[in-house]
C-alpha cells in the first residue's frame, strides 16, 4: 500500500465544468470519509495558462513525491514519467472523434495521452462505455481500467423552490417558458441538430410560447461551431453560474441533452435530480447512464428529436412519469460511494 496519496491539482486552477466537478466532489467525499490525502498545484509561474500547467504536470509534479508514494491525476491529464501513478480519463473523445477539436488540441492530446496511459499503475474512468473506448484505442488490458459512476449530491441538485426559480430566470432574462440544453459549445454536444429541431418544433402554434435556453461557454479547444441563432427561438445564456444550476434546471419544462458522445453526462443526472423530465440520446454513455428514466433519440436524427421535444411537452402523464423515474435513477448516483471506489482502487485496500 503506499504511504500517501497524492492529488495532481491542476483541475483547481480550472474553469468548473464536468470533470473539475468530479475532482471536487470526490475530494469533498474523501474528507467526509476520513481518507488521507494531499493536494499538489502549481505554483508561481506554473499557476497561469495551459502551457505553464501542463509544464508544471510534466517537468515539476513527478519530482514533488517519493517513488513509493502514489499519485492520483483526476482530470484528464497528468505526467509521463511519475513512478505510481492513475488517471482519471473522463473520456476519450479525440480518439474516435479528432475533428471536433482544435489540430493543436487533438495532436498534443492524441500524443500525450497513450503515453500516459501506457506508463499509468492503473485507469479510472465514469462508464462501462468509456472504458471500452479506452482499452480499444489505447490498446489497454481491461483488468487496468476501472469504470465508476460519476454521483450527484441530491442536497444541493433538488426541487428549488419556487422563489428561488423565479429570481433565477430572472437573472438569466428568461420571460418565457423554457426547455433547458447545457454543454460547452463544442460539436459534440449536437447543438446544430438541437437548434434545426427545436426550429422545427417551433413551427407548431402551442409550441410559440416556449424558448430553447442554452446554457454553456466555448472553449477553445474545440473546432469552431457556427450556430443559426435567429429568432426569438433560441436564448444564449452563457456560460452559467455554479449556484444557479439546480434552479435553472428546476424552472425547465424539460432537459435536453442528445449529445453526439459523453463519457458520462453529469447534467442528465443533475437535472433528474432536480425533479426534470429528460430527453437524451440512445447512443453511448448517455444510454448507460439514463437507463429507463429518459426518453431516448437518435442523436444524429433531426426529426426525432423534433418528435421527442413535442412528445414531452404534449404529455402532462409524461412529464410527471418521466420526473418520478428521473429521481429515483438519480439517487443511485453517489459521490461518496464513488469516492469510497475511487480510494479503494488508488490504495489497493
Amino acid at each position: 500500500m503506499a504511504n500517501t496519496v497524492y492529488i495532481n491539482g491542476h483541475f483547481l486552477q480550472q474553469q468548473l465544468t464536468g470533470v473539475q466537478r468530479y475532482g471536487r466532489e470526490i475530494l469533498k467525499s474523501f474528507d467526509r470519509s476520513g481518507y488521507a490525502y494531499e493536494i499538489l498545484t502549481p505554483q508561481g509561474a506554473f499557476a497561469s495558462g495551459r502551457i505553464g500547467g501542463n509544464l508544471w504536470q510534466q517537468l515539476v509534479l513527478p519530482a514533488r513525491k517519493d517513488r513509493e508514494d502514489l499519485l492520483w491525476s483526476p482530470a484528464n491529464s497528468g505526467p509521463v514519467f511519475a513512478q505510481n501513478h492513475v488517471i482519471t480519463l473522463h473520456d476519450i473523445a479525440v480518439f474516435p472523434h479528432p475533428e471536433w477539436f482544435s489540430s493543436s488540441y487533438s495532436l498534443w492530446k492524441r500524443t500525450l495521452i497513450p503515453q500516459v496511459a501506457k506508463r499509468a499503475k492503473g485507469i479510472l474512468t465514469v462508464s462501462e462505455f468509456s472504458k471500452n473506448i479506452i482499452c480499444a484505442h489505447l490498446d489497454i488490458p481491461p483488468a487496468k481500467v476501472k469504470a465508476v459512476y460519476n454521483g450527484v449530491d441530491i442536497n444541493r441538485f433538488k426541487p428549488a423552490a419556487a422563489t428561488t426559480i423565479q429570481n433565477t430566470r430572472n437573472k438569466y432574462g428568461l420571460n418565457t417558458p423554457y426547455v433547458l440544453t447545457l454543454g460547452s459549445l463544442d460539436p459534440r454536444k449536437n447543438f446544430k441538430r438541437t437548434v434545426e429541431a427545436w426550429k422545427r418544433c417551433r413551427e407548431q402554434e402551442k409550441m410559440r410560447k416556449f424558448v430553447l435556453a442554452i446554457a454553456g461557454g466555448s472553449n477553445a479547444n474545440f473546432s469552431s461551431l457556427d450556430l443559426n441563432m435567429s429568432g426569438e427561438a433560441t436564448q444564449l445564456l452563457g456560460y452559467v453560474d455554479d449556484e444557479d444550476l439546480p434552479a435553472l434546471y428546476s424552472g425547465a419544462a424539460g432537459f435536453l441533452l442528445p449529445s453526439l458522445f459523453e463519457g458520462f453526462g453529469l447534467p442528465v443526472i443533475e437535472a433528474m435530480a432536480c425533479g426534470t423530465p429528460v430527453i437524451t440520446s440512445n447512443t453511448t454513455a448517455l444510454d448507460e447512464i439514463s437507463g429507463d428514466a429518459a426518453l431516448k433519440v437518435t442523436p444524429t436524427d433531426i426529426n426525432a428529436i423534433k418528435e421527442a421535444i413535442l412528445e414531452l411537452l404534449d404529455s402532462p402523464h409524461l412529464q410527471t412519469k418521466l420526473t418520478e423515474l428521473g429521481m429515483k435513477r438519480a439517487r443511485r448516483f453517489s459521490w461518496d460511494k464513488a469516492a469510497t471506489e475511487i480510494y479503494h482502487f488508488l490504495t489497493g485496500g
